[in-house]
């Protein structure tokens, strides 16, 4: 089929959905410009023919469009700066900047109130038509955007324009590019050390080479099917009941499949020196538990294709049709009940939820129908001494939910479970069914190419590994040195505003000194590579699942070892090939791995300017994460504790109170932002931008256009509609297009470097303008 060119196909997705009758829009449709609706005061919009016609003076105005109407001759005219238009009521011949073009439907007059078509005339006068079939949203942003209005879009227009979305991919930009980039680097090296033996030599990188066979090898994996699971699947059939099913937990746990209970490792919030277990109910399957709710309107049609998949699934792994439905059916009846004691996104942006400490004995407590110390002793191999729950309710409700007479519908959801997870292991067929619900849900037309997939199994082991041979190999101790460089500028310059703020006392002031004094740093790759991974040893006379379940339970075991044992602060928690970036509260740890240092993030050739505006702003973000409200919580080495005075924490919850008030007033996509679930994001931004002005402001150099220009460049985004409907419910971060203009707006030098002004779109009156310090 040949590609339609974006206009064309924007156009067809604007016609194709509607009837092509006229009729009023009985809000069908609503129109945005530049973020915001336009409320029509007496008539709404129409349709013809699948056009969309609007009432003309209103819509006119509102795009700035100089109006005349001549009434003996039923003809408009209208012009703005460069761009002019012409059309009669009843005709379909007009003009479009001096060149005669014919309308799909002519101008119409209906009670005295005269339509025209909206695309014909808003991009005649410059502006872009979008299409949210989702939201029945059509969105009018002008081609060229002023700095002064939407800073965001006018810095990255010509990378909108030039920029395709894949069909495989859901967001391309920023950190995604550079992640697509490291893929394909180590996506090829993988092939060329494959093809060259690599995998004989017994060492890390050697048996990462030899996994990867594995995974490439699609045409095996296909020819095996479901022949690798066969076996367990076979140890769980053979289970018929709770009790039994108790009996054989720590056998089941480590084949792959999942407990009633979940297992998490971060440090002890009360002892930050040590390693604690935090148990919780499983995670659902879908990204949030609000699909789970029959208030959610999406809700039926996601469960059942939800369903759907998990059948499909089961009958591919060889049951019937008949018992493939049965279980899928009871699998989600148990995941229906799980979804309701797991926490929201918006719960969880608040980290203090998850500590409830517990002794073994309270643990055992909570449940008669299973003995829960048992389970832990089991898989853990010994009996913690620092455990937390992290979803109380569900515990205090285990044995209403985890019981001999539910043992049915455990038992399939155990199953439709285990089937889901191991599908990556299986062949192409099995990939492409697991992820169909998700592919539906984000709006991916097609399945991610073999490569990523392949890549993906391979990094999920050897993620170290992969990171540390890709930043010895592209990253280097140069860029390290000077990426490192700014990071303690960064904190240097964060001292100074802290003992200059006005707000806080003295002694607050040297308790948040000491925190950045403490903070442990990590940048580009770890110096060394944790011994574990000499310890994962692939057999290539065994499957891929094979294969990768045993490297799991070495991986695994590894963690459950390192509880209750002292927290190393050296430790990496994400791997140098992962473009992102991170602050840790429990260990105040900034990490920025070799991966996320690359344009326009991070580069050598650009001016200190950019990579201030870029890495350096982003640099500044995670320490304020320190300063956020999880941050604000936590000590210097991640003690769950009140280090400020309590007037100075007051003081503190009002500015943070200022923020999300402040972001609550946001529309994206029709929709107000949730200013609690993404404060500490806000304040980062912020916070960041402050702090990586100042030090833009000490170079000799200095150039705040190119500063805030490459904060627009680095949060540059396409991303698929149905994806940003997702984000916008469970993401802590604000749109990025948000992030750039809500962060620059909030700082007083964006006003006198751009001639910011009242009455301009990004405008924001001095007094309202939110920062921490």
């Amino acid at each position: 089929m040949k590609k339609m060119s974006a206009f064309v196909l924007s156009a067809f997705l604007l016609t194709s959905i509607f009837s092509s009758s006229v009729h009023a829009a009985e809000h069908a449709l609503s129109i945005w410009l530049n973020g915001k609706k336009i409320q029509f005061s007496e008539s709404e919009p129409i349709l013809e023919n699948g056009v969309t016609l609007v009432p003309m003076r209103q819509v006119l105005e509102k795009l700035d469009v100089q109006l005349n109407w001549d009434g003996a001759t039923q003809t408009v005219s209208g012009a703005k700066e460069g761009f002019s238009l012409s059309l009669q009521v009843g005709s379909t011949n007009a003009t479009a900047n001096g060149k005669a073009v014919t309308l799909e439907v002519a101008p119409k007059l209906i009670r005295n109130v005269t339509y025209v078509p909206l695309r014909f005339v808003a991009e005649t006068v410059g502006y872009q038509v979008g299409w949210n079939q989702s939201l029945r949203q059509v969105t009018l942003a002008p081609r060229q955007a002023r700095l002064q209005d939407d800073f965001y879009e006018a810095v990255n227009a010509k990378w909108f324009e030039s920029t395709e979305l894949p069909e495989d991919k859901l967001i391309v930009g920023g950190l995604m590019d550079n992640d697509a980039e490291v893929r394909k680097l180590l996506s090829k090296d993988f092939a060329a050390m494959a093809s060259e033996g690599r995998g004989k030599i017994d060492d890390e990188i050697g048996n990462m080479v030899t996994f990867y066979k594995l995974a490439a090898d699609r045409e095996k994996l296909g020819k095996d099917g479901a022949e690798a699971i066969r076996s367990d699947v076979e140890k769980l059939k053979s289970i018929n009941s709770l009790a039994e099913f108790a009996k054989n937990q720590k056998d089941l746990y480590y084949r792959g499949f999942a407990l009633p209970v979940s297992f998490d490792f971060l440090s002890d919030m009360k002892d930050a020196t040590k390693n604690a277990l935090y148990l919780s109910s499983p995670a659902p399957a879908l990204p949030d538990v609000s699909y789970y709710s029959p208030e959610n309107p999406q809700s039926q049609t996601v469960l059942d294709m939800h369903k759907n998949v998990i059948a499909d699934l089961l009958a591919m792994a060889g049951e019937t049709k008949d018992e493939a439905n049965r279980i899928a059916s009871e699998a989600l009846e148990f995941e229906k009940e799980l979804a309701k004691y797991y926490p929201s996104s918006a719960e969880t942006s608040d980290i203090a939820i998850l500590f409830n400490p517990r002794t073994i004995a309270e643990l055992k407590a909570y449940s008669k129908n299973m003995d829960l110390e048992k389970l832990i002793v089991d898989v853990a191999g010994k009996t913690p001494q620092s455990m937390s729950v992290i979803t109380v309710k569900y515990f205090e409700n285990f044995d209403k939910i985890v019981n001999e007479e539910n043992w049915g519908i455990i038992k399939s959801w155990t199953y439709a479970n285990f089937v889901l997870k191991s599908a990556s292991m299986l062949s192409d067929e099995f990939v492409d069914k697991s992820t169909q619900l998700k592919r539906a849900m984000y709006g991916q037309e097609k399945t991610i190419p073999t490569e990523d997939t392949v890549y993906n199994i391979v990094n999920n082991a050897f993620g170290h590994v992969a990171g540390n041979y890709y930043a010895e190999k592209y990253f280097g101790t140069e860029a390290r040195k000077d990426v490192t460089d700014m990071v303690y500028n960064m904190i240097d310059i964060y001292k100074a505003k802290l003992r200059n703020n006005d707000w806080m006392s003295e002694t607050t002031k040297k308790e948040a000194i000491k925190k950045l004094d403490a903070m442990k740093v990590h940048v580009g790759y770890p110096d060394k590579l944790d011994t574990i991974y000499s310890k994962l040893k692939v057999d290539e006379n065994k499957s891929l699942y094979e294969n990768n379940k045993r490297l799991q339970e070495i991986l695994t075991k590894n963690k459950f070892a390192q509880v209750d044992m002292k927290v190393d602060r050296d430790e990496w928690r994400m791997t140098a090939n992962t473009a992102n970036m991170t602050y840790q509260p429990l260990n105040n740890t900034i990490t920025f791995p070799a991966a996320s240092l690359q344009a326009p993030f991070y580069d050598k050739n650009q001016s200190a300017s950019q990579n201030y505006g870029g890495i350096g702003a982003i640099i500044a973000h995670e320490i304020s994460h320190a300063f956020d409200p999880n941050g604000a919580k936590y000590d210097e080495v991640g003690n769950m504790v009140n280090w400020w005075t309590e007037a100075d924490f007051k003081k503190y919850e009002e500015k943070a109170q200022a923020f999300i008030a402040h972001y609550n007033k946001v529309e994206y996509l029709g929709q107000k932002l949730n200013g609690q679930m993404t404060v500490t994001e806000n304040i980062a931004d912020i916070g960041g931008l402050t702090v990586a002005l100042e030090a833009t402001k000490q170079l000799p150099d200095t150039n705040l256009e190119e500063f805030y220009k490459s904060w627009a460049m680095i949060w540059r985004q396409k991303t698929r509609p149905e994806m940003e409907q997702l984000l916008l419910l469970i993401d802590h971060h604000a749109p990025n297009k948000i992030r750039v203009n809500a962060g620059i707006a909030n700082t007083d030098e964006f006003y006198s470097t751009f001639g910011v002004k009242e009455g301009d779109a990004m405008y924001i009156a001095p007094e309202d303008r939110v920062s921490l310090w």
